[in-house]
């Protein structure tokens, strides 16, 4: 029976609380006792718990995953090991190379997301970042914050452009330029906007970013066109990097093989000097005049080893080209040589490697890329393998033509006939890799 009187309630009421409290400690240190048995059970039980910490982390970092570069939602690695147990939660977090790479869509997100990706890099401590960006690139100021404060540690960024986007929401050089940030641990540097809208822009935008990136190694342009410039600019010197050894100005592949059209970005070359650069794909050379280009292998006067470019329309000088690069090992060649009016643009490269050994010395491996076999001279190939296989000081190692599997089967004709055959199957007997055809079809 309950005290009629309130100070007796409140006494009555007092005891109770009191009860209660001991009673919640008491659970409290149940449960507490049950969750330690329950994570010495799991020691016994998961022979995770006993490796070292560095192989816990490799099995983290071994994990594949759909979402590459990883993306911050909850369902894709490394945020689901997150929630998985206290154990994984504890290795996740311990383990800074789960943390380095991340995808960032450019859709509104709100302050929340940006919040998500900074805790994200923060989690990366001290290595260096590698972040996609994908979309209109029309991010919110809090997103840009974040990467501006990134700047320094940023190593790979990849830039995805979508299609019609307005020019106004472009990728903004300001954002790095902002508090004067520069990007001094950047090696990689990809830009790739759609096939359907090439990115139209100002070049010093991307001058400006290779010229805070002192350690720039390699560069990718997919699709890139450039306003017109004002003389004062064209008049400039070039800019100079010091560090780049590789360099892709388009997707020559797709151009060629599938047909596809798209800017090759060639132009920008008016206003660089890369005197370390090892690799070079150009889709197409037609953007820059020969005497650009000429200067340009001139002033730059690289060690360049690999050389993947289409034929350009005026393909007579590509010999001329091709004279200023002797330390080339490996040259890829796209084109149509159905489509040349005026002769065959292979046979006159191939009749130069043929007759004169200090035109590319140094060269290894050539690989012909083509629509189809119709025009070409066996004869002259067989000639030049054997000159180049047998009589240069540095011979070469391999050579291919390849078409695409889709070639009409009227072309077949088009192939090496058994006199041929005979001729390149003797070199292949001495040592020289030669594949002629599709990919699955071997000489």
């Amino acid at each position: 029976m309950w005290p009629n009187s309130v100070p007796e309630l409140r006494e009555v009421i007092g005891e109770l609380s009191s009860a209660i409290d001991a009673q919640q400690a008491i659970l409290h240190d149940l449960l507490t006792k049950r969750s330690e048995a329950l994570r010495k059970l799991n020691f016994f039980l998961d022979p995770m718990t006993r490796l070292p910490l560095e192989l816990q982390s490799n099995i983290l970092l071994s994990v594949d995953s759909d979402n590459y570069p990883p993306k911050p939602i909850p369902k894709s690695p490394p945020m689901v090991f997150l929630g998985v147990c206290r154990l994984w939660r504890d290795i996740a977090l311990a383990t800074p190379q789960l943390w380095v790479k991340i995808h960032i869509d450019s859709l509104p997100r709100g302050p929340n997301y940006a919040k998500l990706c900074s805790l994200w890099l923060e989690r990366a401590r001290t290595l260096p970042l590698s972040i996609s960006l994908h979309g209109s690139l029309k991010l919110d100021h809090s997103v840009q914050n974040l990467l501006a404060r990134y700047s320094a540690k940023l190593s790979d960024l990849k830039l995805s452009l979508s299609p019609n986007v307005s020019l106004d929401a472009r990728f903004p050089y300001v954002l790095w330029r902002r508090g004067g940030q520069s990007l001094p641990a950047l090696k990689t540097l990809s830009i790739t906007a759609s096939q359907e809208d090439p990115y139209c822009g100002d070049m010093r935008e991307w001058l400006g970013i290779m010229r805070d990136a002192p350690n720039l190694s390699s560069c990718v342009m997919f699709n890139m066109e450039y306003e017109e410039q004002d003389d004062d600019f064209a008049a400039s010197d070039p800019l100079t990097l010091q560090s780049l050894e590789t360099l892709q100005l388009g997707d020559v592949q797709s151009m060629f093989l599938l047909g596809a059209e798209h800017a090759s970005s060639a132009a920008i070359l008016r206003h660089l000097t890369l005197p370390a650069l090892k690799a070079l794909t150009l889709s197409s050379l037609d953007e820059i005049s020969m005497e650009e280009m000429t200067a340009f292998l001139h002033r730059s006067s690289m060690p360049l080893e690999s050389f993947n470019t289409a034929v350009p329309l005026e393909f007579h000088s590509m010999v001329q080209h091709l004279r200023l690069l002797p330390s080339l090992v490996t040259l890829h060649l796209h084109g149509r040589p159905d489509d040349e009016p005026d002769g065959d643009p292979f046979l006159l490269i191939l009749d130069e490697l043929r007759t004169v050994s200090d035109f590319l010395p140094n060269l290894r491996a050539l690989e012909i890329y083509t629509i189809s076999p119709v025009r070409f001279d066996y004869d002259t190939v067989l000639s030049m393998l054997r000159f180049r296989f047998t009589s240069c000081s540095t011979p070469l190692e391999r050579f291919e033509i390849s078409f695409p599997q889709r070639m009409n089967n009227d072309h077949a004709g088009d192939l090496p006939n058994e006199q041929a055959r005979a001729g390149l199957r003797q070199l292949v007997e001495e040592g020289l890799k030669i594949h002629i055809g599709h990919s699955e079809n071997l000489l």
